[in-house]
């Protein structure tokens, strides 16, 4: 499906007057992507299409901006649902986008529907990939999306619409080298209930957001989520549930892992609206940090607008190993490196281990490339 010439216009026009966040930084709002690095990848205007990724694993393939695979799974045209005018990067990602694909899937999927979304290229080159994924009415669908840079820069926007009464399990697993963004916009139907599982992992600087827009009466998302950055990575995630129907209910768990000289964070963002009575949300952010020279935060905000709600909370912990278990460990023969090891093992293999088992194929995969980078270091 081609941009609207319309909107592509708008996004063009808009490309370089707005700025890349709406609210500065401030001593109570901060924001911690470094945007600056976004501004040397160059539009390319769809115009690349470069080495093409293996394809045999996954049911959709979509490589700089150009479909691959899974043609047989395209739906009628339908509407973008984000908007050039929400920040700068947006406007880019749409000026340089060369297509979007509509993607339908209808009934009972017992198996994963895999969606890989890929970009390479020239250092400098900006490649960009959009789709949209409508889930019917009364579904039940395990989506597992792979988002994979292998060079060059990326913004990646995935817009998914659950139908009423339809369940998503949906796993997100988001790998990059240099600078990327990528927004999961998901908004549900009455009665539809999503459980996520996101893994972000290093990247030079990786900005990584999920929305969840509760729309539907009895609505609900459970998300847990597992950030890992090590060398000089630098990620930014970002998961902002947003209650709008009644009886609604949210729950967000992410796990964070900063290593070597890295700096990881975690902003969750939980808003009970005016129109969303008797709804629940809780956030909850939980980092480790392993070195000195690592950065790691949980930034956990709710918002309530109505005084008839079910339950709001928010929670943010971080730790490193202290003096007492470090001792304990070396009398036990472990460098401090070692029992850094370990227990960074230990965080990953329990978020794995807590994915539903729909998804034992990708899991495996993601077990196999987080255990390789842990035994690297």
């Amino acid at each position: 499906m081609l941009i609207p010439s319309e909107l592509r216009i708008k996004a063009r026009e808009l490309a370089n007057k707005i700025p890349y966040q709406l609210i500065k930084d401030s001593p109570t709002v901060k924001y911690y992507t470094q945007w600056n690095l976004f501004d040397r990848c160059i539009e390319t205007g769809g115009n690349t299409l470069g080495k093409l990724p293996q394809s045999n694993d996954y049911d959709v393939v979509i490589h700089n901006g150009e479909l691959i695979k899974g043609v047989e799974l395209l739906g009628d045209q339908v509407n973008i649902g984000i908007d050039p005018s929400e920040s700068r990067i947006i406007a880019r990602h749409l000026v340089n986008l060369r297509e979007v694909y509509p993607i339908v899937i209808k009934g009972d999927v017992e198996d994963e529907v895999k969606v890989l979304l890929s970009y390479g290229g020239e250092q400098n080159e900006l490649n960009s990939n959009h789709v949209i994924i409508n889930v019917s009415d009364y579904a039940v669908v395990n989506l597992a999306l792979s988002i994979v840079g292998n060079g060059g820069c990326g913004t990646n926007v995935v817009e998914v619409n659950v139908g009423d009464g339809a369940t998503l399990n949906l796993l997100t697993y988001s790998t990059n080298i240099n600078p990327s963004f990528s927004l999961i916009r998901v908004t549900e139907g009455s009665g539809a209930s999503v459980n996520a599982y996101t893994i972000v992992v290093n990247g030079e600087m990786t900005h990584h957001r999920e929305d969840y827009i509760l729309q539907g009466q009895g609505a609900s998302i459970n998300s847990n989520s597992l950030e890992f950055g090590s060398g000089n990575s630098r990620v930014d995630y970002m998961i902002n549930i947003m209650h709008v129907g009644e009886h609604t209910m949210s729950n967000s768990t992410t796990r964070a892992i900063a290593l070597d000289s890295a700096t990881v964070v975690h902003r969750g963002f939980g808003r009970i609206t005016d129109r969303g009575r008797w709804s629940s949300t809780s956030i909850e952010g939980k980092v480790f940090i392993g070195s000195s020279n690592a950065v790691g935060m949980s930034v956990p905000i709710i918002m309530v607008d109505t005084g008839d709600v079910n339950g709001a909370r928010h929670s943010a912990t971080d730790a490193s190993i202290d003096e007492d278990q470090e001792l304990y460990l070396r009398m036990r023969g472990l460098s401090r490196e070692e029992a850094i090891g370990l227990v960074v093992y230990d965080m990953v293999t329990g978020f794995l281990d807590s994915i539903s088992a729909s998804f034992k194929g990708s899991v495996s995969q993601i077990r196999e490339s987080l255990m390789s980078l842990i035994r690297g270091r």
